[in-house]
């Protein structure tokens, strides 16, 4: 095993903590699954609790702006309790939240409620948690394998996760329309048992860090790291990359609406896609090792808003030739995007932001890099809503083009200040 993975040019520090930094990608992706699946399952969710398009983009509402309140402070309070200790609570936290998603006639104030409590227990101390616990457990020198890594778990986990949901739907619905509420009680007990028994396979699988007084950081701290500007540039690199995460939702019902892709095709793309980004994501931490994070991360921002562009291009015609060259475009974009979305944490060490900080500058850069959480579905259901068809599309991926571009800008940017401060590195 060990010539094996030396043959990929893994650090010693990281082949050593491998095993506990899959762990973390495990959790990283479980505890997702209950706030999110409902986008899995949009039609029936929607059918299930008497919804409309706004009201689900409540949800994803309330979600972020928990999510962006509790950031900051969660980075802190990475930076001085056991990241173990975090990553259990949450993750257990999560799951009994699910148990009150089955509720018998459920009101959308409770639901509200719900995601709200949803955006603290997943999102305070968590993220910062997990991001912090991966730039500790890996050499420095190896930052994008072991993120890359690490995304490459929480992608192979929630595809997993999502397959097993799937069918796990398909026993409560047996096939009649009318047993779709039932499916979905099914799919929310399985996420919640997994989140409590991921809890535990943290707590007996993962060593308890002792934090000395001085590796904590204290209140004033947080204002050294507020000061530092490469927390700010990766913070808006994170939100425009962020914008595409979350409008990637809207691709699919856009093949399916206007393009003449059947549901049966999308529901496979769909599907095939998870178990792609395990490749982009480990793919893109070994090539950005190489190449430079700065160097891919401007490539990939470019690829995506190029792909975005040559989608709204495609004709209406629902020929085959139309729909292979969506599906084409789209998978180049989403491999892209993983491939960004692993490299944005690179750059913490590409930017040289001291490891005693690092749960703290995860929690700025994730205030203020997922502050999209707050109103992009909201903004989506009301363009589609208001501008139905193709006009709506066509304004909204326009807005995810300029925020692609202005991302390749920011890292333009990124790649001055290391250039300013004698920070790169010779690949």
């Amino acid at each position: 095993m060990e010539q094996f993975l030396e043959r990929f040019g893994l650090g010693e520090k990281l082949k050593k903590n491998l095993l506990a930094i899959l762990i973390v990608a495990v959790g990283g992706a479980i505890i997702y699954g209950l706030p999110y699946f409902r986008y899995d399952y949009y039609d029936a969710y929607l059918k299930a609790y008497n919804l409309t398009n706004v009201q689900m983009g409540v949800f994803g509402s309330i979600y972020g702006v928990f999510g962006m309140v509790s950031y900051l402070f969660g980075g802190y309070v990475a930076d001085r309790v056991s990241v173990k200790k975090i990553l259990v609570l949450s993750l257990v936290g999560t799951g009994v939240g699910g148990f009150v998603h089955l509720i018998p006639n459920i009101s959308f104030t409770t639901l509200v409620l719900l995601y709200a409590f949803w955006g603290f227990s997943s999102l305070f101390a968590f993220w910062p948690a997990c991001v912090k616990a991966v730039r500790m457990l890996s050499d420095a020198e190896g930052q994008g394998k072991a993120f890359g890594i690490f995304e490459g778990g929480r992608g192979v986990a929630a595809a997993l996760g999502a397959s097993v949901a799937v069918v796990v739907y398909r026993m409560g619905v047996k096939g009649l329309v009318t047993d779709e509420i039932l499916g979905m009680k099914y799919v929310i007990i399985f996420y919640s048992v997994i989140n409590v028994l991921c809890g535990l396979l943290v707590q007996f699988n993962m060593k308890d860090e002792i934090m000395k007084s001085d590796e904590k950081i204290s209140f004033t701290d947080i204002g050294k790291v507020v000061k530092l500007p490469a927390v700010w540039i990766i913070s808006i690199v994170t939100f425009c990359n962020y914008v595409f995460t979350l409008s990637l939702y809207y691709f699919v019902p856009y093949g399916t609406s206007l393009l003449g892709m059947t549901v049966t095709s999308a529901a496979i793309l769909a599907a095939v896609k998870r178990y792609v980004s395990p490749l982009s994501n480990v793919g893109g931490g070994f090539l950005g090792d190489k190449m430079g994070t700065s160097n891919l991360l401007s490539i990939s921002f470019i690829v995506m808003a190029l792909g975005t562009a040559g989608i709204l291009f495609l004709p209406f015609s629902g020929s085959t030739l139309v729909i292979w060259l969506f599906v084409i475009l789209y998978v180049v974009n989403y491999l892209f995007y993983n491939v960004n979305y692993s490299l944005v944490w690179a750059m913490m060490e590409e930017g040289a932001i001291p490891d005693k900080y690092s749960g703290t500058a995860a929690g700025l850069i994730s205030t203020i890099g997922y502050l999209p959480e707050i109103f992009i579905s909201l903004m989506a259901g009301k363009i589609l809503d208001k501008f139905p068809g193709a006009l709506g599309y066509r304004y909204f991926f326009g807005y995810l083009i300029v925020m692609l571009l202005l991302g390749a800008v920011f890292v333009e940017i990124w790649k001055r200040y290391l250039k300013k401060n004698n920070l790169v590195k010779t690949k």
